[in-house]
């Protein structure tokens, strides 16, 4: 099951815009690479470059297998959560859409460009077009050939799954857990960098006329699928589709980023030297180990760069968030651009590290600004990123956005608790707490009972009134109808109508929200289709929960509130519900957890506030609160008797499981170097920090 967090996703969205810009400065480059036929490109500079010859090469080794590779792992992603039908109604308009409107407007444009160009560089003479030669379903797709290429992906993919989907369940299991654990295995233990690119060195090996810097021959020219890049491409979507089914493959890619960019560096290394002593790949050793390297080469800078991103750009940042989604937009409409700054530039007396820059500023700076002003706030806009901007954010009340959960995280208060007290008779609930909810992070309000979280949720839901201080809910007060209408609850003591079907509670549901999900859809992302029309008073525990999950969130909420919300699940149910509420923050919904599970807090939250006592005793990232603890935990195999450890100063617990001893203790530098000078052959030493379930228990026991 996809375990991947919301910080994660912004890492890999940089890496598909990093993906997709790089190919604008690849296509910036044409011109001046030494020795290149006209015609092949829009001009032949006067100024060619050896240096940018070989930073092609580079870039055009990893750039498109890259974006493949994040494009499986979203269409997967997707998939489940939109179905089959939502995905393909949702591909169509993102996809299919801008092919099609793309190639009818760029096409003229770009002929155009290219017939000024080629008259440029013969002096307005050009020689008469050799007639090409006959390729079946030749069709000039231009640099838009990636639109069609990742259609063709989605239907092999989509396909293969309806087969899969018909194997028995036994079996279906065994061969998810197993493919799960051969990717797992192959990123951890470095063999898919070695192994990822034997299918396209094997393409690459079957074509009679290769030349090496041309590395994946781009299938441009034609409709029918081309072998080096359907088989190239094709494994870059599917491994990125099973990363994203596997629990730990993005924290591997992450801790091995060094080791693959290493490869790269490598592998690269030695193909420049190659391609630079024979450009053709005749057939023999050479041209099969250089297919081989390159195999190498595409997967090591396709994980290293992945792994940077995951290590260097996990953060929000509105930034990098706006350039991922301008990136799209200029990719799309770059070529005629540059091109045409090409052909306009070719001939100027200057030398091309400054030509070069020219067209790279020029180029972003019009499509960028066109991105801002023509794309961003226009229906185009909604179109290519799922939705519009205004040019000028209005000054509204928040009660009139719609109550939808689209949009990255932007820091942005959506919730707060200011100064608040609250009594009950003699009993103070709380006492001077300040909580913040920010748009797009769980908060995960943890305490012992009576701690006072009932009553901080209640004041947000508006059941309840504060005796002072300020409760804010969406801008305004919770009492106010319009903002109730943002929010989705899913309490833990709740009970519904037992007389109707899960379906008929869900539509009921519906039918208070402004623009709800459609309920079929609803049901899905629950993962309770099968119990839709059963009623809701004979569904076990289990299954209860999981429709009152439905029921939260089938009003496409600003705020979500879940008050324990797995208890009762069956591991599957809990997995599936995690993956929800984490698809749910990075469309930006702001989510508030209260849960005695805290390994769900631990892998869900943004941040922790802790209550105790009506007071808030620590609050921060799970990171932050473990670092509030001072005691680790050390575990070794060691023939050290437990009692004559347990009695040592600092240390607080020791047991012992099979050969491992196991200390908690609060000093662990000294007691680390006692274990080694008492047990001069202790082996495999870990020491680690205290959980928030340590950091919990310490917390709340010095506020007792």
């Amino acid at each position: 099951m996809n375990t991947t967090d919301s910080q994660r996703l912004h890492a890999l969205d940089a890496v598909r815009g990093f993906a997709l810009l790089l190919g604008v400065a690849f296509h910036a480059a044409m011109s001046f690479l030494p020795g290149i036929p006209p015609g092949i490109w829009s001009m032949v500079d006067n100024s060619p470059s050896a240096f940018l010859g070989d930073a092609t090469l580079v870039a055009h080794i990893f750039r498109m297998s890259l974006f493949f590779f994040i494009a499986g792992f979203f269409g997967r992603l997707l998939y489940h959560k939109l179905g089959a039908g939502g995905f393909w109604k949702n591909r169509g308009l993102r996809i299919a859409v801008p092919l099609v409107a793309g190639w009818v407007v760029l096409f003229p444009i770009i002929g155009l460009v290219w017939t000024m160009g080629i008259a440029k560089v013969f002096n307005g003479a050009p020689p008469a077009m050799p007639e090409m030669p006959k390729v079946p379903g030749a069709f000039p797709l231009t640099h838009l050939w990636f639109l069609y290429q990742l259609l063709m992906l989605y239907v092999a993919v989509t396909l293969l799954r309806a087969v899969f989907e018909r194997i028995g369940d036994a079996p279906k299991q065994k061969l998810r857990a197993l493919v799960d654990a051969g990717i797992s295995a192959a990123l951890r233990l470095n063999i898919g960098v070695f192994t990822f690119g034997i299918p396209v060195a094997a393409a690459l090996m079957s074509l009679p006329f290769w030349l090496y810097w041309m590395g994946i021959p781009t299938p441009d020219g034609s409709l029918i699928p081309q072998l080096p890049a359907s088989v190239g491409f094709f494994t870059a979507f599917v491994i990125g589709w099973l990363v994203n089914r596997s629990g730990d493959a993005l924290a591997i890619i992450e801790k091995k980023w060094w080791v693959n960019l290493v490869f790269a560096v490598i592998a690269t290394g030695w193909m420049l030297h190659t391609s630079h002593a024979t450009p053709f790949a005749a057939p023999g050793t050479t041209k099969t180990v250089y297919a081989y390297v390159f195999g190498v080469a595409v997967w090591a800078w396709v994980l290293g760069l992945t792994g940077v991103a995951l290590r260097f750009l996990s953060n929000y940042s509105a930034v990098r968030r706006y350039i991922a989604d301008a990136s799209y937009w200029i990719y799309l409409a770059h070529l005629p651009v540059v091109a045409a700054l090409a052909v306009w530039v070719g001939h100027w007396p200057l030398h091309w590290s400054v030509k070069y820059p020219f067209i790279l500023v020029v180029s972003f700076a019009v499509l960028f600004l066109s991105y801002h002003f023509l794309v961003r706030p226009t229906f185009i806009g909604q179109l290519l990123n799922g939705r519009k901007y205004p040019l000028r954010k209005p000054r509204q009340d928040p009660a009139a956005a719609p109550a939808s959960c689209e949009g990255g995280n932007d820091g942005s208060s959506v919730a707060t608790l200011r100064n608040i007290s609250k009594k009950y008779g003699t009993t103070v609930a709380l006492n001077g707490v300040d909580i913040e909810l920010r748009r797009g992070e769980l908060l995960a309000v943890l305490g012992p009972n009576g701690a006072g979280k009932t009553t901080a949720i209640s004041l947000w839901l508006g059941l309840t009134e504060a005796d002072s201080g300020e409760v804010t809910l969406l801008g305004g007060s919770p009492l106010d109808i319009q903002r109730r209408r943002g929010l989705g609850v899913m309490m833990q003591d709740v009970e519904m109508y037992k007389e109707l079907k899960v379906r008929e509670l869900v539509a009921l549901a519906s039918s208070y929200y402004t623009n709800p999900l459609p309920v079929e859809d609803t049901l899905r992302r629950a993962g309770i289709t099968a119990l839709a029309d059963k009623a809701y008073g004979k569904l076990s525990g289990g299954q209860k929960r999981q429709a009152q999950f439905a029921v939260a969130i089938c009003g496409r909420p600003r705020v979500l509130f879940l008050d324990e919300p797995t208890v009762g699940l069956d591991v599957q149910a809990r997995e599936l519900l995690w993956l929800n509420v984490r698809i749910l923050l990075t469309e930006g919904c702001s989510i508030v957890l209260t849960t005695h599970y805290l390994e769900e807090a631990e892998a869900l939250a943004s941040r922790v506030a802790v209550l105790a006592k009506g007071r808030v005793i620590a609050s921060g990232s799970v990171q932050e609160m473990r670092s509030l603890v001072a005691r680790r935990q050390i575990s070794c195999e060691s023939s050290l008797s437990v009692d004559e450890v347990r009695g040592w100063p600092g240390v607080i617990e020791a047991s012992r499981v099979h050969a491992r001893l196991n200390i908690v203790a609060a000093d662990a530098e000294s007691l680390v170097r006692r274990l080694l000078s008492e047990d001069p052959d202790l082996r495999r030493l870990e020491v680690r920090e205290a959980g928030l379930a340590e950091a919990f228990t310490e917390l709340t026991k010095e506020a007792a």
